[in-house]
């Protein structure tokens, strides 16, 4: 077979090239002219046409900031990761991006016409697509409303383009394209993209940083230098080879940018609290977020739970606040991944038994109230309080003791006692005041634990005790506005400082007669929920361990089981203040107390009044007494006095006795004698 050769009579060398190539010229021409005429006929109408969806542009992944600012927790926005720029870009960045991309990005209005015109020319000499026209503005458009690699996708992407700039600034376009730009993986915009490829702040970014993110959204698969590190090592080069010839960088930056090595692989974004997380996305959070927690304190938290051996199906919560509610830490449970102890559960603001753990809160509430003396005797012994007979946990009677000797004995008869004396509802009122909610029946078993409580209202009611003047809501956002109530009575905070000298978990060895802490725990009923809440004048650590559907777990208590991890929470958080100093005197006989509670300041005993004409009555001023009170006359006439206001008549003039008692059967006694004009004398 014959095979015609370049020498032989009637071959033309490339006749078939230059035919494929005239013909691909012929195309590109006609394209590009129907197209601006198109454009140039129906321009206005068809941008408006081209109206953009810029809904997916306020989309964004949840992020959870800690209280320095660095990254706590990062959700997924459905498949990706995106966010708008937080702050500064790397001005580095921004000249390579636009000298790169879209080098008359402020001359044009969306579309660059000497761009299509020099791409134009390009692919039609090559015979193909060697290069793009497409603007940031263009880029925009395709990314907030894909399309098909056809020439009607390729003009609605250019009215898009013209409808964004018709509408937005140039800034606002520009930063539409930091936060939507594809990244490699599942990451958009620059924000995530510095972080996950760099783990720093877009404003950080170096020269050979900056370059590869540029060109990464060129190819978002095959730049990746974690897959491909050739192919992203080159692309990068072309972008600094392009600064460099557009004068951004000196031969020396170039040259540095060109030898700085590529990450090898990407930087995992933080999950340090999903239960946190949860509870922004219910409350349709996006966006970032500043939370009050402590990343180092949160990441040492979770490392340490991962560590605490517990049976199968108990489960935890802990909670660090500082003494003004602010969260430093939280586990909402051991492992949030773990379904077969309902780790997705957040336990700490489920509502479970707080057990003793409400005791410290009743004394110092009483007191402030005036009903109760930490320096009061109390007899323990079987009681029926209005047929309700509680028992200590060890079944024992102690006999007279002080209460806040029974505060720190934990003993429930005399914190039944304290609370009878404060008033279940007036309790109750009390924590509610302060943000808590107490879920169940209002009554005396209140104080041994019959009643709901979540652990973060408790650890919040506590900051009122750890810091001796205000307790504080528990928050975790910033933004939140922090309840604040003040405690009455200081000085009933501080002593609740007792619990200094309470007993300690069989594994802590004391190092001297008073801790450096306050320890309260509560055990729920048979075991199924254990507290424990210790606190400093820094911060309040509250722990839970229980069976997440109440089963009974007749081996745990609140001391063996949960004051344990409190105590290593305790220890990783480092030297604390010394808590406050306590504030207690020596016994006080209950006959005493009482006799010194009510005292009669006017009139005074052997006092003699001389009413003025018209006159005939004293408004008795009275301390320490609860009204009602009643006043017997001589023995005989009873007067009611309702309230202070109220005043006390004598009927004639002469020698009188009051006999004196007030609601709390609190008595005095006194004589005077009443004068007056046109008085006669019984």
């Amino acid at each position: 077979m014959l095979r015609r050769t370049s020498f032989e009579p009637g071959f033309k060398p490339g006749f078939h090239r230059n035919v494929k190539r005239d013909a691909a010229k012929s195309r590109w021409l006609k394209l590009f002219a129907a197209t601006f005429i198109i454009v140039g006929l129906l321009a206005q109408p068809l941008v408006q046409w081209a109206a953009l969806p810029m809904e997916r542009l306020h989309q964004q992944s949840l992020v959870l900031a800690d209280n320095q600012g660095e990254w706590l927790h990062v959700r997924l926005l459905g498949d990706s990761y995106r966010l708008r720029p937080q702050g500064e870009v790397s001005q580095a960045y921004i000249n390579l991006l636009l000298a790169y991309e879209d080098r008359r990005f402020y001359q044009h209005p969306g579309v660059d016409p000497l761009a299509i015109v020099r791409a134009t020319i390009n692919n039609v000499s090559h015979g193909r697509v060697v290069s793009g026209a497409s603007t940031i503005s263009m880029q925009v458009s395709r990314l907030l409303r894909p399309h098909t690699r056809t020439l009607a996708g390729k003009v609605r992407q250019a009215l898009g383009a013209l409808w964004l700039e018709a509408h937005y600034s140039k800034q606002e376009v520009l930063d539409a394209y930091l936060t939507l730009a594809p990244y490699g993986a599942n990451v958009e915009g620059i924000e995530m993209a510095s972080r996950y490829w760099f783990d720093k702040s877009p404003v950080a970014l170096t020269y050979a940083e900056a370059a590869l993110l540029v060109a990464l959204p060129q190819s978002p698969a095959k730049h990746r230098p974690d897959r491909f590190p050739k192919i992203a090592r080159a692309a990068r080069d072309r972008v600094l080879r392009k600064g460099f010839e557009s004068g951004l960088l000196t031969l020396a930056e170039y040259s540095d940018a060109t030898l700085s090595p590529l990450p090898e692989n990407s930087v995992s974004f933080a999950q340090l609290d999903h239960h946190l997380a949860d509870r922004a996305m219910a409350k349709g959070l996006s966006g970032l977020n500043a939370t009050t927690l402590n990343r180092t304190t949160q990441r040492n938290l979770s490392a340490m739970s991962a560590n605490w051996a517990l049976p199968p199906g108990v489960n935890l919560s802990a909670l660090v606040l500082d003494a003004k509610g602010a969260m430093v830490a939280h586990l909402g449970s051991q492992d949030y991944f773990n379904a077969q102890a309902s780790g997705a559960v957040d336990f700490s603001v489920q509502a479970r038994s707080p057990g003793s753990a409400l005791k410290p809160l009743i004394y110092a509430y009483a007191e402030t109230a005036g009903v109760l003396r930490f320096e009061e005797v109390y007899t323990d012994q079987h009681t029926d309080f209005g047929g309700y007979t509680p028992d200590n946990f060890d079944h024992s009677e102690k006999g007279q003791q002080t209460f806040g000797d029974a505060l720190i004995r934990s003993h429930n008869r005399a914190a039944v006692e304290a609370l009878q004396r404060l008033s279940p509802a007036a309790f109750e009122s009390e924590l509610r005041a302060r943000g808590a909610t107490l879920y169940g029946d209002i009554g005396l078993p209140i104080a041994v634990g019959g009643i709901g409580l979540t652990l973060q209202d408790l650890a919040g009611l506590y900051t009122g005790l750890a810091q001796g003047q205000h307790s504080s809501k528990a928050h975790w956002l910033k933004s939140a506005e922090a309840v604040t109530r003040p405690m009455n009575d200081r000085i009933a905070a501080r002593t609740t400082y007792h619990l200094r000298r309470v007993a300690l978990p069989e594994n802590r060895a004391r190092t001297s007669t008073l801790n450096n802490f306050a320890l309260k725990t509560g055990t729920g009923p048979r075991g199924s929920d254990a507290l424990s809440v210790v606190y400093t004048r820094d911060h309040v650590i509250a722990v839970w361990v229980g069976s997440p559907d109440n089963a009974e777990l007749p081996s745990h208590t609140g001391l063996q089981t949960a004051a344990p991890i409190a105590l290593a929470i305790l220890d990783a958080l480092g030297p604390e203040r010394p808590p406050l100093s306590l504030a207690s005197g020596p016994a006080i006989k209950p006959d005493s107390l009482r006799q010194q509670s009510m005292k009669v300041v006017f009139p005074g005993n052997g006092l003699e009044l001389a009413f003025p004409p018209g006159r005939d009555a004293i408004r008795p001023r009275l301390t320490g007494a609860e009204y009602p009170v009643s006043v017997v006359l001589n023995g005989q006439q009873l007067i009611t006095l309702a309230s202070p206001r109220d005043t006390l008549r004598f009927p004639t003039a002469g020698f009188w006795t009051l006999d004196i008692q007030d609601a709390r059967s609190q008595q005095a006694s006194l004589a005077l004698r009443v004068m007056g004009q046109g008085r006669s004398e019984q």
